[in-house]
């Protein structure tokens, strides 16, 4: 039964927490986006259109879930830590590819499926199907397992269900109206994600630029306190480099310039680089600038990982009423 080789996966627009009787709202799961291909075996594609199937070995059996071949599911792959669905924890199993390590991962830091929509049945495209009955379809053709979830859609209450997921500390939630179709690599308002996000204050503690890309600034280094008033040391958070206006950029320079300084501010010689130690200049690719630990910019960020890193950072802008002193690092 022919199915196509790769659907790009429908994407989301950002949102804020609303109710609507036009709208089905569900979990918005923290895993890694693919597209299932059942059809008398078990293919899985990412969003980016890569074979992924061999990195998932316990996920092989899928076809045997659905009622009939000629199958495709749009969904996440997650790994769950106490119950809730953990990008730490599957980051490990996307950057294996070796077939012993995929047989590792499979032991150490299982995965399962978690079925969101329905693309194609028993050979029959549904793409033009409204957003309701592909998802009731999808309830009727398939049997949940160790390895496959069904996510469902509630009705309308789309604030309440944002409300749930930030106490029980999940990512946030998806609306999806009701009666949209499925646009395959389309960035679309009929599909809404209502994130739950942090913000803090950090310390600016120095800059990077980019021959290849902003070559005025094109990331804050971030920094925060830890411990006590007399042992408090200032350690590296990441980087932020999105949500800056040429006019910001402008701005933050004339005030970090004059603050320029050549060694690391952090007080262990930390560096925000999970790749190791800051570029140099020529080599095309970023060079460090640093400064005295003087400014403080607050930053929004879905959670802070296990590695020191701000997970999807967006700088908010200078908060010049907050001493640095009073930037203390997140709880993990």
């Amino acid at each position: 039964m022919k199915l196509p080789d790769k659907i790009r996966p429908m994407l989301a627009v950002a949102a804020e927490p609303f109710d609507s009787p036009a709208y089905l709202f569900e979990l918005k799961w923290d895993g890694l986006r693919a597209l299932a291909f059942l059809n008398g075996g078990t293919r899985l594609q990412s969003r980016n259109l890569r074979e992924i199937s061999a990195q998932y070995p316990e996920l092989a059996s899928l076809h045997r879930q659905v009622k009939k071949p000629g199958t495709i599911l749009d969904g996440e792959i997650i790994a769950l830590t106490d119950g809730k669905p953990s990008f730490q924890r599957l980051t490990s199993r996307m950057h294996t590819t070796s077939p012993q390590g995929s047989r590792r991962g499979m032991r150490e830091n299982p995965v399962l499926y978690v079925a969101f929509d329905l693309l194609y049945y028993n050979g029959r495209p549904l793409l033009q199907e409204p957003c309701q009955k592909r998802q009731e379809l999808l309830l009727a053709v398939t049997t949940p397992g160790d390895s496959l979830l069904i996510s469902t859609g509630l009705p309308e209450q789309g604030r309440k269900l944002f409300q749930l997921a930030a106490e029980r500390g999940l990512e946030g939630v998806m609306g999806k109206e009701k009666d949209s179709p499925y646009l395959p690599g389309k960035r679309s308002p009929f599909w809404k994600k209502i994130r739950v996000t942090r913000s803090a204050p950090f310390v600016i503690c120095g800059y990077t630029t980019n021959p290849a890309g902003r070559r005025d600034l094109s990331a804050l280094i971030l920094g925060a306190y830890a411990g006590q008033e007399h042992g408090r040391v200032l350690l590296p958070c990441g980087l932020v480099g999105a949500g800056f206006s040429q006019e910001e950029i402008d701005h933050l320079l004339s005030l970090l310039r004059p603050l320029a300084t050549v060694a690391s501010p952090f007080s262990n010689g930390g560096l925000p680089f999970s790749c190791g130690p800051p570029r140099k200049a020529g080599t095309g690719r970023p060079e460090v600038h640093w400064v005295r630990p003087e400014l403080v910019c607050e930053v929004e960020y879905l959670e802070f990982t296990a590695t020191g890193q701000l997970r999807h950072p967006l700088y908010r802008g200078l908060r010049p009423e907050t001493a640095p002193a009073a930037c203390r690092l997140p709880e993990k």
